[in-house]
């Protein structure tokens, strides 16, 4: 995505000059008008016409913008969405953004074009950068879910997500498992790697070793656990683990399908625990409910629309950062190993 940095960089001017080009002020030479649009039209810049007037605006309209609308995952954050939504009186629309980055820049341009007041992004990738930063440079409000560029001044709420993987790691240990193997999600999400360090400081803290075959990257394809399950639990029974802790509760329960239809039971051969407590993993997914780490996706949708709103009133002071603490879910698919 282009942004008003890069024109002003290839045009050879000041952020400044950019801008009073874009708003058609009068003090800008001819020249330097030439210049700035010639770089604009070279480059592909869309300029954001409604940032001009983002004190009057009246769209009156908050855009969600959600990886995929279609995923179970997303049932209680929508939830939180639209309570907000009825407390404010904003209008929300929601969009699946998708993986493919023109098709997200293009989506982008659109919806800070005066189609909407504000963007809440929910749990963006760390590509998706130039998209923040582009938010920033044409000062229009946004908000992220899930994500943290520690780069960036940006109003954020996370998930405590470090804490929340050492309870589930340590809630195994308390069972009575030492063997513990973790399933980790795509490394371009911060949330897996905050996860995945979870895991690694409970198992130091509770003395425990980190085996390198206990550890496997299932990146953005859940279907992965399917075999890489199997392929633990054909080890001898003395050298695979007793447990495994899984970033996602879809990574979880593609595992396991896997140990089942080998002919293991869960939790009796191997005991898994998930991360979201979500209520349907995989529509194929017939195996016990998972025991895992709940996020409070539901009242962070609401905070965030009613935050967002207040922002758009001058009401809160920038930028705001809130973290939210998980609560594990005990179920069914987590018992001492088989060996007490």
């Amino acid at each position: 995505m282009v942004t008003v940095k890069e024109v002003a960089k290839h045009a050879g001017v000041s952020l400044a000059t950019v801008s009073r080009v874009i708003n058609g002020a009068e003090n800008v030479s001819p020249a330097i008008r030439e210049k700035v649009q010639s770089a604009i039209k070279e480059l592909g810049y869309f300029p954001n016409h409604a940032a001009r007037s983002l004190v009057r605006r009246q769209a009156g309209s908050i855009a969600v913008l959600l990886r995929n609308l279609h995923s179970p995952f997303f049932t209680d954050l929508i939830r939180g969405f639209e309570q907000g939504m009825q407390q404010t009186q904003r209008n929300i629309f929601f969009c699946s953004l998708g993986r493919d980055q023109p098709f997200r820049d293009q989506y982008i341009q659109f919806l800070t074009g005066g189609v909407s007041d504000a963007i809440i992004l929910y749990g963006s990738l760390f590509s998706d950068q130039p998209i923040i930063e582009h938010l920033q440079s044409i000062n229009f409000p946004f908000l992220l879910i899930e994500n943290n560029f520690q780069s960036l001044t940006v109003n954020q709420f996370l998930v405590n997500n470090q804490e929340g993987a050492q309870n589930a790691v340590n809630y195994l240990v308390s069972k009575g498992h030492t063997r513990i193997a973790h399933f980790m999600g795509d490394p371009n999400k911060k949330v897996n790697l905050d996860r995945f360090t979870g895991y690694t400081q409970a198992m130091q803290n509770n003395g425990l070793l980190i085996r390198d075959d206990y550890l496997c990257n299932i990146f953005s394809d859940s279907q992965i656990a399917y075999q890489t399950a199997q392929e633990i639990m054909r080890r001898p029974a003395e050298t695979r683990p007793t447990a495994l802790f899984c970033c996602s509760d879809r990574i979880a329960a593609n595992a396991i399908m896997g140990i089942m239809d080998l002919g293991f039971r869960v939790p009796q051969d191997i005991s898994v625990i998930g991360f979201d407590n979500q209520r349907l993993p995989d529509e194929r997914y017939n195996g016990p409910r998972i025991t895992g780490i709940r996020q409070p996706l539901c009242q962070m949708g609401l905070d965030s629309i009613k935050t967002i709103t207040d922002i758009l009133d001058g009401k809160l002071q920038q930028p705001i950062t809130r973290i939210y603490d998980t609560t594990l879910m005990e179920y069914d698919t987590v018992c001492p190993p088989p060996s007490l």
